[in-house]
């Protein structure tokens, strides 16, 4: 299939190499996981075991007495007939637990952790505050015991306020985060959010609370004199506020703000074959004065001369000002030996044709609607008379389903799944023949099947670690063999941006 032509032959050479080295080194090792966020969640002992929905409000303080959290709310679920916390990422250090409430969703009380010299706290082994340490990447587990709230109960008997304890009315919003980054809006985004309502006594209620993607509901109290809502999103703070009056129950907040987008500079690739870690190739990208891309130049490893020489590159010709009608290709010594032609009816690309050396490929473009998915059909026909028809469904910027069908009898489909982060190809602008820079988020998931053509090599594991402004610094993608099943190799992808 011409989607997986490139990869299957990459894959193809790195199996080989890896079947000539059986007889002296054992298989690749399966490498470990990049990310070294380290995340403290905790268990909860002696909450009832019918108890659903709930919440935790935690507050914990770092070495230095700086308050790290302050009123996190976060859910519990249950697992294994235990009630924990969603683990919260934190720097590795020590930290004073200093409030654990469990709470129903409008923030009311159901269990507490008493502190310290309240009446309560000798009916627990641990009051607070608490020393947890947080040592390690990955999940360090905390534990917590905690006493039932019963309505008899004072907030005071615990150590806590009636803030504390939830015991005013709510009211309930929905809010949802949306950052436009250059020309790509990227809505219903996770986001932290830091709550803060104050009285006409100047009392001040606070919490943060992590909300999900897509629509949130968030519980605030009623009827205090002002509410401040706050978001800090790839370095962009956005902020509401509202008063009493204009603070109304059931009512949306759409937190949105806009920033420009960040200009991928190089792309660094190097293959980690379980013996070493060898460049493969590099990439470079220049823009014109408008920022559109103007040239992409490609270096790659040679048998012939060291590192990593020109190999060909790329000219981008615009017709109009913020979309290419034609991308010319040329050899690393400036010969011309392709070009890509776009036709676009607005902003949606109606037809390709491309040609590359003696090989000539048309394509034709349609598009429909299948709720909820927006359908780009393609309709491929090669230099040979072969002809290949390929069905892309999108949702939320993002290609979610493919198949392929080729003339010949070999099919290929895929399922993809996505963060909700920066995708820096899809901000180039750059439209390649197969939609491949497509999607505005990054693939963490991809499921394949295939019939005629079988690919040797398939990738398994995509792996991330981003800067502060939402775009990756490196990708780690891990291959397969499509038969054994046995890890072959990972590729080391760096980003530099201007």
């Amino acid at each position: 299939m011409k989607l997986s032509f490139h990869l299957s032959l990459f894959g193809a050479v790195l199996l080989l190499a890896a079947s000539c080295k059986k007889q002296d080194f054992a298989p690749p090792a399966v490498p470990g996981s990049v990310d070294t966020t380290a995340y403290l969640q905790f268990a909860i002992q002696n909450m009832a075991a019918t108890e659903t929905g709930t919440h935790a409000i935690i507050s914990l303080v770092n070495s230095n007495g700086d308050t790290t959290v302050n009123n996190r709310k976060i859910p519990v679920t249950k697992k294994n007939q235990q009630f924990i916390t969603e683990p919260i990422a934190l720097q590795r250090s020590s930290y004073s637990l200093v409030k654990f409430i469990v709470v129903k969703l409008s923030d009311t009380a159901l269990y507490a952790v008493p502190k310290k010299e309240s009446s309560k706290a000798a009916l627990v082994t641990a009051p607070l505050p608490a020393v947890v340490a947080v040592a390690a990447k990955g999940v360090n587990a905390g534990t917590v015991g905690v006493l039932p709230v019963n309505s008899t109960d004072m907030p005071a008997q615990f150590g806590y306020t009636v803030n504390d304890f939830g015991f005013v009315p709510y009211i309930n919003i929905t809010a949802h985060l949306q950052i436009k980054t250059g020309s790509v809006l990227y809505d219903s985004l996770p986001g932290t959010i830091k709550m803060e309502a104050v009285d006409a006594n100047g009392t001040k209620w606070i919490r943060e609370q992590v909300m999900k993607a897509g629509l949130y509901t968030l519980s605030v109290p009623a009827n205090y004199h002002s509410y401040t809502f706050s978001v800090n999103k790839w370095n962009t703070t956005i902020q509401k506020h509202y008063t009493q009056n204009t603070m109304q129950s059931g009512m949306h907040m759409k937190l949105y703000a806009e920033k420009e987008s960040k200009k991928l500079k190089e792309e660094m690739v190097y293959v980690e074959n379980g013996y070493d870690l060898i460049p493969e190739n590099r990439s470079e990208f220049f823009y014109n004065t408008n920022g559109t891309l103007k040239e992409i130049k490609f270096y790659q490893r040679s048998t012939v001369v060291a590192g990593l020489p020109l190999s060909y590159w790329y000219r981008f010709h615009y017709s109009q000002p913020q979309a290419w009608d034609t991308m010319f290709r040329y050899d690393a010594q400036q010969q011309l030996i392709g070009y890509t032609a776009m036709e676009r009816s607005g902003d949606r690309i109606a037809s390709m044709y491309q040609k590359s050396y003696d090989q000539q490929t048309g394509v034709a473009v349609s598009y429909s609607l299948l709720q909820p998915f927006e359908v780009i059909t393609a309709d491929y026909l090669f230099h040979n008379s072969n002809s290949m028809r390929y069905r892309m469904k999108f949702y939320n910027g993002n290609k979610t389903e493919d198949q392929a069908q080729s003339s010949t009898g070999g099919a290929e489909s895929s399922t993809y799944s996505y963060d909700h982060e920066i995708n820096p190809y899809h901000q180039l602008g750059y439209d390649d023949l197969y939609f491949t820079n497509a999607s505005k988020n990054n693939i963490t998931a991809v499921l394949k099947g295939y019939s005629g053509n079988i690919p040797s090599v398939v990738p398994y594991k995509y792996e991330y670690l981003y800067d502060g402004d939402g775009y990756p610094k490196e990708l780690y993608i891990s291959y397969k063999g499509y038969t054994s099943q046995q890890h072959l190799y990972r590729l080391k992808k760096v980003f530099r941006y201007q």
